[in-house]
């Protein structure tokens, strides 16, 4: 993984593990977060993220840290 979806990739864990508040996203009551809510509120709180590297990081994670659903269209933390 490079160090862009390295960055990423910390964010992500950072939002979906700990504070998903902050950057105003609703988690479901088993932690999930629509993706495309996700990359909108991060964009709009000065991260630039899209979407194809959202997918990036779940499919290069060695350690599979993030995990999408069947549809594509939620993500959460392991």
């Amino acid at each position: 993984m490079n160090k862009r979806l390295t960055k990423i990739s910390k964010y992500l864990s950072f939002i979906l593990r700990h504070e998903p508040e902050s950057i105003g996203l609703k988690l479901d009551p088993q932690r999930w977060a629509n993706v495309d809510e996700l990359v909108e509120k991060a964009n709009s709180n000065g991260k630039t993220i899209t979407l194809t590297q959202v997918q990036q990081v779940v499919a290069l994670n060695e350690q599979k840290i993030f995990v999408l659903s069947d549809d594509g269209l939620r993500i959460r933390a392991t």
